[in-house]
């Protein structure tokens, strides 16, 4: 004979995935990207990093074939070569890591710039101009009263609506070339 009696069992609630501080910041995060986000378009991103990626693979073949024949034939010139194009490719690639791939507006008149491995907020009252690069004209350069510059790529989704906003809070903000 079976008894009817209701069986206890264990309902203990669900784990959330992030804890309450992690979620918090998610949904700041999130609600921050809502209200006034712009990134770099992704093909621009991936054609940088590309272009890179080729010019350090063609520097790893170049180093391998002719660094041997360097050492042993003395021949410090080929040495040197390619020990500068190491250099300056590891200075590009420090250069583009460092480079903002998303652009954010907080409040109005904070500007926040988020790359690879760092943060930087600007205000918006401190932004003298917006400027294309004269040498490069595929990268914009963020000018603050300061005289600090901060280079970043053209190729931003919304970037009339992002200097529109920005000149909503400082009217005398110049742009050359945008």
């Amino acid at each position: 004979m079976s008894s009817t009696e209701p069986t206890q069992t264990d309902r203990a609630e669900p784990i959330p995935a992030h804890p309450p501080e992690a979620a918090a910041a998610d949904d700041k995060n999130t609600a921050l990207c809502h209200n006034g986000c712009f990134r770099v378009s992704r093909i621009s991103l991936i054609y940088r990093y590309l272009l890179l990626l080729a010019l350090t693979v063609i520097g790893v073949i170049l180093l391998a074939l002719l660094f041997p024949m360097a050492v042993s034939g003395r021949d410090y010139l080929i040495a040197g070569l390619l020990a500068i194009w190491g250099l300056a490719l590891l200075r590009y690639w420090v250069f583009l890591m460092s480079m903002p791939h998303r652009i954010c507006l907080e409040g109005d008149d904070l500007l926040v710039l988020h790359s690879l491995f760092r943060t930087k907020k600007i205000g918006c009252g401190q932004i003298v101009a917006f400027r294309v690069s004269p040498f490069y004209p595929s990268y914009l350069r963020i000018v603050t009263s300061g005289k600090k510059t901060f280079p970043m790529l053209n190729h931003v989704d919304g970037l009339h609506e992002l200097i529109a906003r920005v000149k909503r809070v400082n009217p005398k903000l110049e742009t050359r070339g945008c």
